[in-house]
C-alpha cells in the first residue's frame, strides 16, 4: 500500500470525512485534495531526505514516535485538538523546511483543485502529522519502534534502507527521480 493510499484510508475513511467537513466539499473533493496534498508533502520529504544540505535526522527521530503512526487509526480523535494543531505546524517545519515551501504547497494544490489557498494553509498543520504517521507506518508497519536500518542522514544523505526505501519508490537507490515524478503528477 503506497503512502497516500495509508492518508486516504486512514481511520477507515475518518480523515477524509473530516477534510470534507471542514472544506465543505463531498468525499470524492476531500479525496482529491488528500491525495495532491500527500503527493506535495511527500514529495517535500524526499526532496529534504535527498539533499546534501539539510540533516534529516529529526525527521526521522519523528517518524520513529509510534504515536504519529497510531494517528492514522483514529484520526478523529487529534484533527480538532489545539495542541496538535500548534505540533501539525512544527512538524510543517520538518516536512517543508519553511514557511515559503507550505505556501508553495498550498498554491500548488489550490491550483490542481480549485480550492482556496487560505483553507489548504489550514490544513496543513491537521495533515501534517498523518504524513508523519503515513511514514511512520510505511516503514514500520504500524509503529516506530525499530530502527532505520543502514540509514545514516546526520550528513544529510541516507544510504540503504529505513525512510529511504520506502521513499524511492522505483528501487533504483535515488529518490530523485520519485521526486520529480511527483512533482510532475502534482503539478498536472
Amino acid at each position: 500500500m503506497g503512502l497516500v493510499d495509508l492518508l486516504l484510508k486512514s481511520g477507515g475513511g475518518d480523515l477524509l470525512g473530516q477534510i470534507a467537513k471542514q472544506v465543505g466539499t463531498n468525499q470524492g473533493g476531500a479525496e482529491d485534495l488528500l491525495k495532491n496534498l500527500g503527493s506535495a508533502m511527500f514529495g517535500q520529504v524526499k526532496g529534504r531526505v535527498e539533499s546534501n544540505s539539510v540533516d534529516s535526522a529529526g525527521l526521522e527521530d519523528l517518524i520513529h514516535d509510534s504515536k504519529y503512526a497510531d494517528m492514522l487509526d483514529s484520526p478523529s480523535r487529534h484533527y480538532n485538538d489545539n495542541k496538535m494543531q500548534e505540533r501539525g505546524n512544527d512538524l510543517l517545519g520538518y516536512i517543508t523546511g519553511s514557511r515559503e515551501g507550505s505556501r508553495e504547497i498550498a498554491s500548488q494544490v489550490s491550483k490542481n483543485t480549485g480550492i482556496s489557498s487560505s483553507i489548504i494553509k489550514n490544513l496543513l498543520p491537521m495533515i501534517a502529522p498523518m504524513i508523519i504517521g503515513s511514514l511512520g507506518k510505511g516503514m514500520f508497519g504500524g509503529g516506530g519502534s525499530s530502527s532505520l536500518n543502514n540509514t545514516s542522514s546526520r550528513g544529510g544523505r541516507s544510504s540503504g534502507g529505513g525512510l529511504m526505501s520506502i521513499l524511492d519508490f522505483d528501487n533504483d537507490g535515488s529518490v530523485i527521480d520519485d521526486v520529480a515524478g511527483l512533482a510532475m503528477k502534482f503539478l498536472r
